[in-house]
């Protein structure tokens, strides 16, 4: 009979803590990107118009259709025609007619007219227009490539962010627990008359001035968590717990400057684009300009005189019916772009100045993107460094907290220098976490500046 109080509070104890795991959900850095590439505005409409320049680019043989149109009409005239002719009245042997009348029909002056008519202009120029679509096809990629690269690198900071954030928080509270345990000690030595009331002081203000600055660690907390769930594009929830941790990929010292590949840097290669692009509207308007073109053209127009008569319907629309058709071929030469200062050679030249200015500005970007890799490159060598340092001081720090506390159970060193060498080793851990954070962040930047990934920038090395 004991027995089943305790097993009713095992019960409720093991609900309870089922219900608590349940409402709690975690995320990784993967299903974050997952949720921010569903979500994302810009990725959306970088889709749609990398979709929009696919479709026209897997059309571009309407390019070569002709230009088909179908028209009809009504028409009446104020006044009647009349026709005439030769009729046979009186035939004489063998079948020839020696008698003949003349006679004159008047005819209605309404007609019901139809005619369809198409054509098609050859020019080389219609080639240059499918190599434009190829363009700008490879133009809205890479703008979906950039929106994806950058929704990437801003997902991977502030994800990265939360966790450091999150761990100097949990360090302030045990620096502050630290200082706390110092400053009770304090206040029984002072009671005591072991030390003086400015020390019992400097120890209180050591232990009160952790209190603001865990409060402005809480704040940036929750603007950044905000900031990230607003990146993601849901609503933000207490109840998601972000799973990670912030580690160094391996390797990384064998990142060399001089493998990285700046064309692909999203600047330079959409000056690249926009070049070519450029090459071809220039070619294109000197073809459509010094050129001549192929024209084909054909017609037909059936006319019906009396259309609403009961002659015409008991024939079938045979009569009157009449039936004019055309086909024509021919070449055009266009003459006044070679006339000077025609408005052909005037664009011609604006475009050569275009290209002109794009190809110089390329290469001011190229100078500007190789200083930008090559000073990300020496922060990632900069923060290697460091972190080799601040995990050899992490070590020393553990190390005298160690020896600390063994001197301390030994009873030969007192409980305020085993806190000092506990807040010691904290210290030692934030700035190392602040590190890996700077190089985290570098290595995302260089990601994004050359259009990559860690891995693939590591796999020539390996």
């Amino acid at each position: 009979m004991n027995c089943r109080p305790g097993l009713f509070y095992l019960a409720a104890i093991f609900l309870f803590t089922v219900t608590l795991q349940a409402q709690e959900s975690s995320m990784t850095l993967e299903d974050a990107l997952q949720t921010a590439k569903e979500n994302s505005l810009g990725l959306y409409t970088a889709e749609k118009t990398l979709d929009t320049a696919r479709r026209n680019y897997a059309n571009r043989g309407n390019a070569s259709y002709p230009s088909i149109q179908a028209s009809a009409g009504l028409s009446r005239s104020n006044s009647s025609t009349t026709a005439s002719g030769l009729v046979p009245v009186s035939p004489a042997g063998n079948g020839v007619y020696d008698q003949v009348m003349q006679y004159e029909k008047e005819t209605s002056p309404v007609s019901l007219s139809a005619g369809l008519s198409a054509s098609l202009t050859l020019n080389p120029a219609i080639g240059d227009g499918i190599k434009y679509l190829r363009k700008a096809l490879d133009s809205a990629g890479l703008e979906r490539e950039e929106a994806e690269k950058a929704l990437e690198r801003d997902v991977k900071v502030s994800f990265y962010n939360l966790l450091y954030t999150d761990g100097s928080i949990q360090l302030t509270r045990q620096s502050m627990e630290i200082l706390k345990g110092e400053y009770e000690l304090a206040l029984t030595d002072f009671r005591n008359g072991r030390i003086s009331e400015l020390e019992l002081l400097n120890t209180q203000v050591a232990y009160k001035n952790m209190e603001p600055t865990l409060a402005r660690q809480l704040t940036s907390y929750r603007e950044l968590r905000s900031q990230f769930f607003l990146l993601l594009g849901i609503e933000g929830d207490d109840s998601i717990r972000l799973e990670g941790t912030i580690e160094v990929p391996a390797d990384l010292d064998s990142l060399a400057p001089a493998e990285a590949d700046l064309n692909s840097h999203f600047q330079v290669a959409a000056l690249d684009n926009t070049i070519a692009q450029t090459e071809i509207s220039r070619k294109s308007t000197f073809h459509e300009g010094f050129y001549p073109s192929l024209s084909l053209t054909a017609s037909l127009s059936p006319v019906v005189s009396d259309p609403f008569s009961a002659e015409t319907w008991d024939t079938g629309f045979t009569e009157p019916w009449t039936d004019n058709g055309s086909v024509s071929l021919s070449v055009s030469i266009p003459l006044d772009s070679w006339l000077p200062g025609s408005s052909v050679r005037t664009s011609l030249k604006e475009q050569e100045n275009t290209l002109d200015t794009l190809r110089k500005q390329r290469i001011h970007t190229l100078q500007s993107v190789s200083e930008e890799v090559s000073l990300l490159y020496e922060n990632l060598e900069d923060s290697l460094l460091n972190i080799e340092s601040l995990e050899l001081s992490v070590q020393v720090a553990r190390r005298a907290w160690e020896l600390t506390e063994e001197g301390y159970r030994k009873g030969s060193i007192e409980f305020l220098d085993l806190k000092e060498a506990e807040n010691d080793l904290n210290s030692a851990r934030q700035n190392l976490l602040a590190e890996k954070l700077s190089l985290l962040t570098t290595l995302f930047d260089i990601e994004y500046a050359l259009n990559s990934s860690t891995d693939e920038l590591l796999s020539p090395a390996k």
